[in-house]
């Protein structure tokens, strides 16, 4: 019963937290704002795949390594706090079958 219990409050949390970001303005600030440094960590890690010799044989596992590369050192320069660096990784990994697509062609 405890995972249950725990797994409830952290849904009622990301809930609470989800609602604030879409209906608040402060909220729809933060996540515009999570959603361009989202925007410019996917142009650096589609540049640095790119210049690789073996982007085509990219696997989802290597994609995200380096997904975590690239967002860790984008926080350290821009500062941002480690909720904020964990929901880009979130985003732009739920991004692979894109990133693969754009990589095919």
């Amino acid at each position: 019963m405890g995972k249950f219990k725990k797994g409830l409050f952290l849904g009622g949390m990301l809930g609470a937290g989800m609602t604030w970001l879409l209906t608040t303005k402060k909220g729809k600030e933060v996540r515009e704002q999570m959603l361009d440094h989202a925007a410019d960590v996917h142009v650096k890690l589609r540049e640095e795949i790119m210049k690789s010799e073996t982007y085509d044989k990219l696997t989802k596992t290597r994609y995200v390594k380096l997904l975590r590369a690239a967002v860790n050192k984008y926080a350290i320069n821009r500062a941002l706090p480690r909720e904020v660096k964990e929901m880009i990784i979130k985003v732009l990994s739920a991004e692979w079958k894109s990133i693969r697509g754009e990589l095919k062609k």
